[in-house]
């Protein structure tokens, strides 16, 4: 039976629980960003797909409420089984729900949600950037929904709840005192608002509530916003950069003849100062019936009778197996086949590139150790798949494709970030995507190129920031900056400052615009611009410091992937030694890509592979009650921390893991001379606890590590005086 259902009454159904997951469903997944663009495609009253629903009675299904992990709540008699759509629904739930509860609930509720979903969100209704989507400017609100997503996208913002950081106005536990009392209801509501409203930006978290009676945070923020921006229109006004024409011609005409007075009568201002305030009201009203709106959107839902329990794998199956719609990367596929029917297709154009060898440079090969095969091909880190273009290489082909089409070379008076958004890219024609593809595949070749043999990059995949190919890809679009050891050593420099820096955690869209100008500026004589990133270096708070690496921050349960994988990657862009103690295997990121043989002491030659290794084996803290996979499977484990990981290869893994830990001891003094930043001293002390120790050891690693990123930077920045060359 297909029907429609509103979020507003999946919301409802699952609160009373008659909406339900069923307990195979797997759990919660979605990262922030998967969550960001689906509430931007709500926003603009898009459609979002369609949901499977499953008619049943209570005790069918082991079963769990939504967004919660645990299985503890009353579910109804009759009830929805939700077999497709989990991840979308709980999604928008969390975003327009208070699930924390109350102040004596809020702290169980926080235990039981995915970790995933342990936000607060909002959208800033002060940004403008180039646009005004909420009218803030003239208070003059026109609806979202003639928009795009990506419109909107950059204009969310969230914020983490950290279980013991009560005192961020955003944390369902914040109090405040006045006169020796705590501030509750209305009035706690409103100092939260003052909050909101100080950094522009309104929360969804009381968008749906069944206490419909209750004025929300949303409201008041909403308020303070619109009469805080009266006061400053008021002022504009009275400057002459608005006047009242443009602000209420329409809207209160009869104040239009108050424009130029510099006298007016008692009801004259009386009606004026009413004019003001209904132009706040009414925005706030604009706005907040439009959102509320967003919550009656209709979803289409494919709802079985629970005899039909066998339809409704195959419906799930042809769902989650159908066609894929067409993407821009495809839409710009067709428009180039419809300005050349001559030629092979862009895709196989755009293969073939990545394909082809070519030759590397001196600038890049260069400085490295050992003798380096010149010819190499971006199928080694990865670029093409099964014969298909790895989607980091479409994405980034499209944004690249656009900026080498709108604006020319070294241009940067309208460098803005809509060149690496979808509607630009649309905006191309078959000629510029014809004439400029070439082009923009080798600049990303030659980034490619760069991050394997300079960043130790296995795979494109392995990208965290996927962005951070533009940058390199521009910079080496020129023969000149390609051939020259400064300009490489630059963007190593920029590339590791930027990653451990924490630049590209949040905007990476503006970020990744600002640092192409930048690194142009630079490798063209420019000073510097990067220092600022330097000084953060494994010391961005919450992100890449001390206390994350070594698990002990309240910012973050894990390490972020990009710091995790860059410390590995950064460590192999050494080119360290393998823990091998009879062959001298030096460690390289393009000759693991490649899978090269590589002879070990009994003469037999094996393949390369490395594995993510850890330096103090788990195995060696081993008890009863805790084994070593137990350990592993332990994240907060610090000897889980990145500190402790080093690439070796799977070979002398092999062979670590048949000794004993005693025996693994007795050569790690040797080891710490073969390149992979590990102390010297590995003895623990009679009196040391086991804790200490290991918490002395990965601190001794981030020091030195730290010490030698630094190091080398600062020899990078220096290259150009160094060597005397260009």
């Amino acid at each position: 039976m297909n029907n429609t259902k509103t979020l507003r009454e999946l919301f409802k159904d699952n609160e009373n629980g008659k909406l339900v997951l069923p307990n195979f469903q797997r759990g919660y997944e979605w990262k922030e960003y998967d969550q960001k663009l689906l509430l931007s495609t709500v926003l603009v009253k898009l459609p979002i797909g369609g949901l499977l629903l499953l008619e049943g009675n209570r005790g069918e299904f082991a079963t769990r409420q939504l967004c919660y992990e645990s299985e503890d709540f009353d579910q109804a008699e009759n009830c929805l089984y939700l077999l497709d759509g989990q991840q979308r629904t709980s999604t928008l739930r969390a975003i327009f729900s208070n699930l924390y509860g109350t102040t004596d609930q809020w702290e169980h509720n926080y235990d039981e949600l995915y970790k995933k979903l342990r936000y607060r969100w909002f959208i800033n209704v002060k940004k403008i950037d180039n646009e005004d989507i909420f009218g803030f400017e003239n208070l003059s609100f026109k609806k979202l929904d003639r928009l795009e997503p990506g419109q909107v996208f950059d204009k969310i913002e969230y914020k983490k709840i950290i279980k013991g950081n009560k005192d961020a106005w955003h944390h369902p536990a914040f109090s405040i005192v006045r006169n020796g009392e705590y501030l509750e209801g209305i009035s706690l509501k409103n100092e939260i608002a003052k909050c909101a409203a100080e950094e522009g930006i309104i929360p969804f978290y009381e968008l749906y509530s069944s206490d419909e009676q209750s004025n929300t945070v949303l409201e008041y923020t909403l308020g303070r916003i619109a009469r805080a921006r009266v006061e400053d229109l008021k002022v504009e006004v009275e400057q002459g950069s608005k006047t009242l024409t443009e602000l209420m011609g329409q809207r209160n005409p009869e104040v239009v003849s108050y424009e130029g007075r510099d006298q007016l009568d008692t009801d004259e201002k009386t009606e004026l100062e009413h004019a003001w305030s209904s132009l706040a009201a009414d925005w706030k009203k604009d706005v907040l019936q439009y959102l509320e709106g967003v919550l009656d959107q209709e979803l289409h839902v494919i709802q079985l009778p629970s005899d039909e329990i066998s339809r409704a794998t195959s419906i799930y199956e042809n769902i989650n197996k159908g066609g894929k719609g067409l993407d821009t990367y495809d839409l710009i596929v067709a428009k180039a086949a419809a300005g050349n029917r001559s030629e092979r297709t862009l895709t196989q154009r755009i293969a073939s590139t990545l394909s082809a060898p070519i030759n590397l440079s001196d600038g890049l090969v260069d400085p490295l150790n050992g003798s380096v095969n010149r010819e190499w091909a971006a199928t080694q880190i990865g670029a093409i798949d099964d014969k298909k273009i790895v989607n980091p290489i479409r994405e980034q082909y499209l944004n690249l494709l656009s900026i080498f089409s709108h604006v020319d070379y070294g241009d940067f008076s309208n460098f803005k970030v809509d060149l690496i958004k979808k509607e630009k890219h649309l905006e191309l024609n078959a000629d510029q995507i014809n004439q400029n593809t070439e082009l923009t595949t080798v600049s990303l070749v030659r980034a490619l190129a760069f991050l394997q043999f300079r960043c130790g990059k296995l795979s494109i995949n392995d990208l965290n920031y996927k962005l951070m190919l533009l940058p390199l890809a521009y910079v080496l679009k020129e023969e000149e900056h390609w051939e020259s050891r400064s300009t490489i050593a630059k963007l190593e420099y920029w590339y590791w400052a930027s990653l451990f820096g924490g630049s590209y955690r949040e905007k990476q869209n503006q970020q990744c615009i600002e640092d192409i100008r930048s690194l142009y500026d630079w490798v063209n004589g420019g000073e510097n611009p990067f220092r600022y990133r330097f000084t953060k270096i494994l010391s961005s708070e919450g992100y890449s410091d001390r206390d994350v690496l070594l698990l002990e921050s309240e910012e973050r349960e894990v390490v972020p992937a990009a710091i995790r994988k860059g410390l590995l990657e950064y460590v192999l862009s050494t080119q360290p030694r393998d823990f091998n103690p009879h062959r001298n295997i030096p460690l390289n990121a393009w000759d693991i890509a490649k899978g090269v043989d590589v002879e070990h002491e009994d003469g037999v030659e094996r393949q390369l592979k490395v594995h993510d290794h850890h330096i103090y084996p788990l195995g060696a803290r081993y008890t009863i009650d805790k084994t070593a996979k137990e350990l592993r499977n332990n994240s907060d484990n610090i000897l889980n921390s990145p500190l402790n990981r080093t690439y070796i290869s799977d070979y002398s893994n092999s062979k670590i893991r048949d000794k004993s830990p005693e025996d693994y001891f007795n050569y790690l003094s040797d080891i710490t001379s073969w390149g992979h930043a590990i102390g010297l001293n590995w003895n623990r002390a009679e009196d040391e606890e086991m804790d200490d120790f290991h918490k002395r050891l990965l601190s001794n690693r981030y020091e030195r590590l730290l010490e030698s990123i630094k190091s080398e930077l600062t020899d990078l920045e220096n290259v150009e005086d160094l060597q005397g060359i260009n």
